[in-house]
């Protein structure tokens, strides 16, 4: 309800004024060129700026229209300057949009991840991701452009619900879209087709890291690539190799058993009615059936379960079984594994773009330790920040982690050497 006073003074009022008074934003911040011949390019600038980040063009144009050009904006000036002696251009002379701009050209300031592939993984992670508030631009490109275009809009839709500060999405089938990416998370890969060999699965996978690095790289030439396309630690290694001795070691590093070792901690903290948070140990290796349960780092509030040395006894392997066994088990239930992984790859995220140095079990080159002698990629404990990974942990293993360690290595080279040399 007005006071008397101001809803007299509201009636004296021009309809863009009592429309200035509804949108005192939109009003401060509109264009006041002088140059009605530029109206119809600065009007597709516009709508061009609106559209990317999802906003109406038709209000856009009715704002446009009803307020553009100093004749028009007398209702608002440039932010008043503290001392009257300070220059000001004052009423006449506002400022134009590239000054203090409604629609601004460029993205909101601050960390942007960028996602290639458009499938349940890459929807998972850009779903964690936003509502975990982990970066201020969330870009996803994929081949399938009525695919994108639906999830972005989807996805947007909820921007009132986001964690953290203001997010923008964008989406597009151009790479361009993911331009001065902090970081990179691909999980775009080929599925296996009914009897289709290993060996054609992975020359097919070859084929799409061969596109997509590249991409990558061109827009965004110093960001961090995390690879989490299926087999992980070998599509990572193919990354890496197509990257080039150019892109620094550990720029590129795969998502390995982050989960894996999110799925022991749960199982073991369930078992003592523990957070997993705070069950903490590593699974190494392969992520996959050969990975390694590292029962000599697994504790509880500092008190491990394995004595030095020891061997694990059957109920510990039983429990890492079940580890192994629950994606499986996930697959054969609901068709595909999303959820986790997506929550993964947000933490992956938020340690890269806050270069927090935190600790954990990416896929890298593991040559030299514990006795590998290949360009195998496998997981270890990791120091990763801005940047991608900063150190490889030589984690001290029993006699037992070493073994199961090499095993999986020469699980993993026994297929990534068939074509290793020819990328």
């Amino acid at each position: 309800v007005l006071s008397s006073s101001l809803y007299n003074r509201h009636q004296t009022l021009t309809k863009p004024q009592k429309n200035a008074l509804i949108f005192p934003k939109t009003i401060r911040c509109l264009s006041s060129s002088s140059n009605e011949n530029n109206r119809d390019q600065r009007l597709e600038q516009v709508l061009n700026s609106v559209k990317r980040r999802g906003g109406s063009n038709a209000f856009a144009t009715w704002i446009f229209d009803n307020f553009y050009g100093p004749d028009k904006d007398k209702n608002s000036v440039l932010p008043i300057p503290y001392s009257s002696s300070i220059p000001h251009a004052g009423m006449n002379a506002l400022s134009s949009v590239e000054e203090n701009p409604l629609f601004p050209h460029s993205d909101i300031s601050g960390k942007k991840v960028s996602i290639v592939g458009c499938g349940q993984v890459g929807l998972a992670a850009a779903f964690a991701i936003l509502n975990q508030g982990t970066t201020n631009t969330l870009a996803i490109t994929d081949i399938n452009a009525d695919r994108v275009d639906g999830e972005v809009k989807d996805l947007r839709q909820g921007s009132a619900f986001y964690g953290g500060s203001r997010a923008r999405i964008v989406g597009s089938t151009d790479y361009a879209v993911t331009a001065d990416s902090d970081l990179a998370i691909v999980t775009a890969g080929a599925a296996q087709k009914p009897g289709e060999s290993r060996l054609s699965l992975l020359g097919r996978n070859i084929d799409i890291m061969k596109s997509v690095i590249p991409q990558i790289l061109e827009h965004s030439p110093d960001a961090s690539i995390c690879i989490v396309a299926n087999p992980c630690d070998i599509m990572t290694a193919i990354a890496a190799k197509v990257a080039g001795p150019d892109i620094p070691a550990g720029r590129i590093f795969g998502s390995g058993t982050v989960l894996d070792s999110s799925r022991l901690q749960t199982v073991f903290g369930a078992t003592f009615d523990i957070d997993a948070r705070d069950a903490r140990g590593y699974v190494i290796g392969e992520h996959g059936d050969s990975s390694v349960p590292v029962f000599s780092s697994l504790k509880i509030g500092g008190v491990g379960i394995l004595q030095n040395g020891n061997s694990p006894e059957p109920a510990h392997l039983a429990m890492h079984h079940e580890v192994v066994d629950s994606a499986g088990d996930i697959i054969k239930k609901k068709g595909y594994t999303n959820w986790a992984v997506g929550m993964a790859c947000s933490k992956i995220s938020q340690v890269v773009l806050h270069d927090e140095r935190r600790m954990l079990t990416v896929s890298t080159c593991v040559r030299g330790f514990h006795g590998i002698e290949e360009d195998v990629f496998l997981s270890m404990p990791c120091v990763v920040g801005a940047g991608g990974i900063n150190r490889v942990v030589n984690l001290p293993l029993t006699d037992w982690e070493i073994e199961k360690l090499q095993l999986s290595a020469t699980k993993l080279w026994e297929v990534q050497s068939e074509v290793w040399d020819k990328i």
